[in-house]
């Protein structure tokens, strides 16, 4: 019995029934009856329109904030590409489970009409294929359908929703940023309006525009009238050496001197704030006032620049798509690959008969 096992026509028999046999069927399925795979393709670029980037942004990194493609930037979007999210959208203008599950489809290539979401997403990414350069970060997107205008077709719209993401992404950190900066513009406004006020109410309620000019205004005119009346002094004691007190000439100095007196009293009680706010408070009020609007204006300012300095940025930081290659209509069906699968399924075969003969083998050995 043992003999006939090994016997050469016995070897024969096993060698065509467990691996010519299983070849031959393997040849005849991806030969006939396996779908054609029609592979398309897309080749594009992320890149970053910075001109005028300075150093510092230079260091910063969609996506990351730097010029210039990154392997960050299409890591991103090709984790987007194999998203649940974009395959529903794709579904719903594709009809991708209709296609996979299509009865043009061999029964071993074609996904069950009725399989779960989770399924579907799997056997979506199994036919989508991505490729990154890692010098030019030049992305590649590869899709297999069984028709290639229909292979055609979803490689256009995967590109089409990258470039859709990218643009999305960029609009949403511009709109974030602006968003703060317009916030710290309108804080700014409100603020020089706010300080602005304050000065003008405390102008009109002390009726004054600026105390320190009002009272170098008042200084120079008391310092005036103080010159003016050390002068008529100063005459009326030359007119009292030789003319009578009752002389019109000394009698006029006298009115000039007693008007010139009267009015450096009114002019020193200005000075001093007599029957008003305390003067040196009022200069304290105006002082602080001043103060606020002139920081309140610089902030204005500073927030404006930073307002447009943003708008600026989010121009010149943006993330564009740039095409490198268009998706092709496939001309041949690229799979399946008869000969390279026949071949792998034959020397598979042939390892595991030659291995299961040699442990069969070396048991009958041990036997005898």
């Amino acid at each position: 019995m043992i003999e006939r096992f090994f016997s050469p026509a016995m070897r024969m028999k096993r060698y065509l029934a467990l691996v010519l046999g299983p070849t031959a069927l393997a040849l005849l399925y991806l030969g006939l009856l396996a779908s054609d795979g029609y592979v398309s393709r897309a080749s594009f670029l992320i890149e970053q329109d910075s001109p005028s980037m300075s150093g510092g942004d230079m260091a910063l990194s969609l996506l990351n904030l730097g010029g210039g493609p990154s392997r960050q930037d299409t890591l991103v979007v090709d984790a987007f590409l194999r998203s649940r999210t974009l395959l529903e959208q794709m579904q719903s203008s594709l009809d991708l489970r209709g296609h996979f599950s299509s009865d043009e489809r061999d029964l071993f290539s074609r996904m069950d009409a009725e399989a779960s979401q989770e399924d579907f997403l799997e056997f979506y990414r199994k036919h989508l294929h991505t490729l990154v350069d890692e010098e030019s970060q030049i992305m590649t997107v590869e899709f297999t359908a069984h028709d290639p205008e229909y292979a055609h077709k979803v490689v256009s719209e995967l590109v089409r929703q990258g470039e859709q993401f990218v643009n999305k992404i960029n609009q949403s950190l511009a709109e974030e940023q602006l968003t703060f900066i317009t916030a710290e513009v309108d804080k700014a406004a409100t603020r020089l309006r706010q300080a602005t006020v304050e000065m003008l109410a405390l102008q009109r309620k002390n009726d004054v525009l600026n105390p320190q000019q009002e009272t170098a205004a008042v200084a120079q005119i008391l310092a005036g009238l103080e010159a003016e009346l050390t002068r008529q002094q100063t005459e009326l004691k030359a007119l009292s050496g030789y003319l009578n007190p009752s002389a019109p000439d000394i009698v006029a100095t006298k009115q000039r001197i007693d008007a010139l007196q009267a009015q450096v009293a009114e002019e020193r009680r200005r000075m001093v704030g007599e029957g008003r706010d305390e003067f040196s408070k009022l200069m304290l009020d105006y002082q602080n006032a001043e103060v606020n609007l002139r920081i309140a204006g610089e902030l204005y300012k500073s927030a404006l620049t930073s307002l447009e300095t943003t708008r600026l940025d989010a121009v010149r930081k943006a993330k564009y798509v740039i095409p490198v290659d268009r998706a092709n209509v496939p001309d041949s069906a690229e799979l399946p690959r008869v000969g390279y699968w026949t071949v792998t399924v034959f020397v598979l075969l042939n390892l595991m008969y030659f291995v299961s003969g040699l442990i069969v083998a070396t048991i009958q050995d041990h036997r005898e």
